[in-house]
């Protein structure tokens, strides 16, 4: 028993546990180690896919289920099992195609357990895909399998990163959000994650629901989380203890979540020295 054994600590992906070149700091994964060594669980929760985090998480230090898909699944690698999976609604088709159709300068994807389901050419993305080593097709909807887990809709710009949520851009996706959840009618969750991309599932689905449902399953009593974007916000609300990166997004800033360090600083390895500071006393 260390003193980390009852705490489960979840980590975001990009610029949460990676710095801005989507490389991990070695203060990162050798604080990670520390925390294992003292009892502690520690994943990440992504809007990745499945597929797509299998191929880009290999090599992670982790030692508890996976959280994908925005918490709309948990995956345990270690047994290769799906712990739990809510799909979208099954009339989730009519919804994707009336925003294929109504917007063809965006990118549309359909994120299965298998692959990415590619609507609209973008050469930026598709090459994306494969530095991440995500299999993905460019598809019809006969070629789309159940279950449908996640879309998303991504402009069609080479940085996603560099559209700023005041600019005419990030105000589009910030009403495209707006949209999606009216037209869903409570039966989907929109997430503006990123400036220039929404993210769309089941409703009662998100990276808190999951993250706190797999403390339960692990018998951890205390829930430690950090991000940096909107699509974390779940979690960040639902931990006891919710951490968020100091360049994280503006928008994130007046929430009173505790603060950690820039992602180029190592935000995890701060957070685990916070943890390891007061569990010291």
């Amino acid at each position: 028993m260390g003193k980390f054994s009852n705490y489960l600590l979840v980590s975001d992906f990009d610029r949460t546990l990676t710095d801005r070149s989507g490389q991990i700091p070695q203060a990162n994964l050798d604080a990670i180690g520390r925390f294992m060594e003292q009892g502690g669980a520690f994943t990440i929760g992504t809007g990745r896919s499945l597929p797509m985090s299998l191929q880009r998480f290999r090599g992670v230090p982790i030692n508890a289920p996976l959280l994908v898909f925005n918490g709309a699944a948990c995956y345990d690698p270690g047994a290769g099992v799906l712990l739990f999976c809510h799909p979208m609604p099954e009339d989730c088709v009519a919804l994707m195609q009336y925003y294929e159709q109504a917007y063809p300068q965006l990118r549309l994807e359909v994120h299965g357990l298998d692959k990415h389901y590619v609507f609209h050419g973008d050469a930026e993305r598709d090459a994306y895909l494969e530095r991440q080593g995500a299999p993905f097709v460019h598809a019809d909807w006969s070629m789309v399998p159940d279950p449908k887990v996640k879309f998303s809709i991504y402009s069609m710009r080479k940085d996603l990163f560099s559209i700023t949520p005041e600019s005419d851009e990030g105000r589009f996706f910030q009403a495209l959000e707006a949209d999606i959840n009216r037209r869903g009618g409570g039966r989907y969750t929109a997430i503006n994650s990123l400036p220039g991309m929404v993210e769309v599932q089941a409703a009662g689905t998100s990276k808190g629901i999951a993250a706190r449902e797999l403390a339960r399953k692990l018998g951890r009593s205390i829930l430690v989380c950090a991000g940096d974007a909107p699509n974390d916000l779940s979690m960040l609300e639902e931990a006891d203890l919710p951490f968020l990166a100091a360049d994280g997004d503006p928008r994130m800033f007046s929430r009173g979540f505790r603060p950690a360090a820039a992602c180029t600083q190592g935000t995890i390895a701060d957070v685990i020295r916070q943890l390891e500071q007061e569990a010291d006393g």
